[in-house]
């Protein structure tokens, strides 16, 4: 027979690992801010989010660094350099790794890609063609050729709603290698911010 103090030890270590099960598994809205916050990798899910020549799904070329970062969608960057340098998303803001954000002067400039998990609303990845991107935007695609291999640059101009904005492919001369989206002309910045 169990004894009444160590029954009341065995319920209240069942009520301990119920409530800490609970706050494991417990869902929270809020992005957090920096790689390592509550929300965990778990959450990172590009299903519904496509680049544009306008952003990343809340992501949006021409917004503030500290509204990014206080919407949970980037990092903060102590060591920041303010002419341009690259911050990256936070843990939870549903963007995955292998997607960096160009920040010039306080303002998101630009979107890189370098994962096959990102596509454009058009559907086009790493790893497409050169034909495929072509096929897919057609007459709205200029094509020059890449600065420091035998590939080209594949740039689609945004619309009259988006003036002064692109999507940039890359490519080996075959495939699409990374892609990029947002303002000129840091769009066009073939080697980053050096």
């Amino acid at each position: 027979m169990i004894s009444q103090p160590s029954k009341r030890s065995i319920c209240l270590s069942v009520l301990f690992l119920a409530a800490l099960a609970l706050a494991c598994n417990r869902e929270d809205d809020k992005a957090v801010k920096g790689r390592n916050g509550p929300n965990g990798a778990g959450r990172d899910s590009v299903s519904d989010l496509a680049l544009t020549e306008e952003g990343l799904g809340q992501l949006q070329i021409g917004m503030t660094l500290s509204d990014a970062v206080s919407m949970g969608l980037l990092n903060e960057r102590p060591d920041l350099k303010t002419a341009c340098d690259f911050v990256f998303p936070a843990v939870g803001a549903g963007i995955p790794e292998g997607v960096g954000v160009m920040v010039v002067k306080g303002k998101v400039a630009r979107i890189d890609v370098d994962t096959g998990a990102v596509a454009t609303e058009e559907g086009a990845r790493i790893g497409d063609t050169e034909d495929r991107i072509k096929s897919l935007y057609g007459d709205d695609l200029r094509v020059r050729p890449h600065k420091y291999t035998d590939g080209h640059y594949l740039i689609v101009k945004g619309d009259s709603a988006s003036g002064g904005k692109e999507i940039v492919f890359e490519t080996d001369g075959k495939s699409v290698t990374m892609f990029r989206a947002g303002r000129l002309p840091e769009v066009e910045w073939v080697e980053g911010c050096s």
